[in-house]
């Protein structure tokens, strides 16, 4: 018998986050979103309710094994209150996951403090040149005495503003396309790292960067995982976190529909509530469809992670899809509310901006549609 119940432990973990949510995140999302520091008091907060170690190593502080459905539960949760603060279990979750397969030393620098909500670690990964063709990346790691020298440049880093460390793609010499690339471990403050915050029209506390890198020496000791295999490590990272990813934009496009619903019922035209009206209530009915549609889209996905089980298309899936639902449920709200849906006042545009983000980050739509044709034409040539 298929079930859509959550375990009950998960259930309780949500509805501390729905608290946590309601009484900490929603009353100052608009406020925090308009500002370009990260909060790290809220940071804290999120490591004192057990977000932060969602699937990582215990000795750390995390929780152990790896939990897909819990953190996108917690990403889908959290969102609803402020869809930035949302992206820390996500992007801890993906950072952590791969400095385990660090060093010992790397993964005593770092792994505590990441999962204490004490610091952030970016993922610097995409380049000016190749934005979503990700093999083809530029940056170079020269093997030298004691390590390596890299250099080359990464551009729309999520968190590189404010981070103490960045997770490095960077390819040796003569290499091409998937193969010998490496991940390194890249203190910001080291010699030759230079970090140039790039302002957008939304997502402002995740300190939207670039990074530039002119012969940065990296110790042997901060390779993370295989040498010349880093490529298909964050690869295969990155099908769990793009399901949350859009379990994220969902909950805030929740939070939007909800506010819309309330208001709709409040709001009088001709001497009626405009809910009464058809052209309000049939557009909310739509958007409340295709929400819960996407949300399980991206509940397989994880589901099928946790199983051990092929999940890449429907990852890719829950990537492309989601985040254009949620931007049209939140666009379709701010409809409903009129002139006020547009008036920085309300948290309707803000939410509108941070979202629209997610249909870029993280792999375009037209990415992802390839890796889902991929999947659907596989083993079917010659038929």
């Amino acid at each position: 018998m298929i079930s859509f119940e959550f375990s009950e432990e998960q259930e309780d973990f949500r509805r501390a986050l729905v608290q946590f949510t309601e009484n900490v995140l929603l009353p100052g999302y608009r406020d925090r979103a308009a500002r370009t520091d990260y909060p790290f008091d809220i940071q804290r907060q999120l490591a004192d309710l057990g977000v932060l170690g969602i699937g990582l190593p215990e000795q750390f502080g995390g929780t152990g094994v790896e939990d897909p459905i819990t953190l996108g539960l917690a990403a889908e949760t959290l969102a609803y209150g402020d869809v930035n603060i949302a992206s820390a279990p996500v992007q801890v979750g993906l950072v952590g996951s791969q400095l385990a397969h660090g060093t010992t030393a790397v993964q005593k620098e770092y792994l505590p403090r990441l999962i204490a909500g004490e610091i952030t670690v970016a993922i610097a990964l995409t380049e000016p040149g190749s934005g979503s063709d990700a093999g083809a990346l530029r940056t170079v790691a020269e093997p030298v005495a004691g390590g390596w020298r890299l250099r080359g440049e990464k551009t729309a880093i999520s968190w590189a503003c404010n981070a103490t460390a960045t997770l490095v793609y960077a390819r040796e010499p003569g290499s091409a396309r998937s193969k010998g690339v490496s991940c390194f471990v890249v203190p910001t403050d080291t010699p030759g790292v230079t970090v140039s915050h790039m302002p957008g029209m939304g997502c402002l506390p995740l300190g939207w960067g670039s990074i530039h890198f002119d012969e940065v020496f990296v110790p042997t000791e901060n390779l993370i995982g295989e040498y010349g295999r880093g490529f298909h490590s964050v690869m295969g990272h990155f099908d769990f976190s793009r399901a949350a990813l859009g379990l994220m934009c969902l909950g805030a496009a929740r939070a939007s529909l909800d506010e819309a619903a309330d208001y709709a019922l409040q709001r009088e035209a001709f001497g009626r509530p405009i809910a009464e009206y058809q052209g309000i209530s049939f557009l909310l009915a739509e958007q409340a469809t295709y929400l819960e549609a996407a949300r399980w889209l991206c509940y397989r996905a994880l589901w099928l992670r946790h199983a051990g089980r092929p999940h890449t298309a429907h990852a890719s899936m829950s990537k492309w899809w989601p985040p254009i639902v949620a931007k049209d449920a939140i666009e379709a709200a701010m409809k409903i509310y009129g002139n006020l849906g547009y008036a920085t006042e309300f948290p309707l545009q803000q939410r509108f901006r941070d979202v629209m983000a997610y249909l870029v980050a993280d792999g375009t739509a037209e990415i992802q549609k390839r890796i889902i044709a991929k999947d659907v034409l596989g083993g079917r040539h010659g038929k």
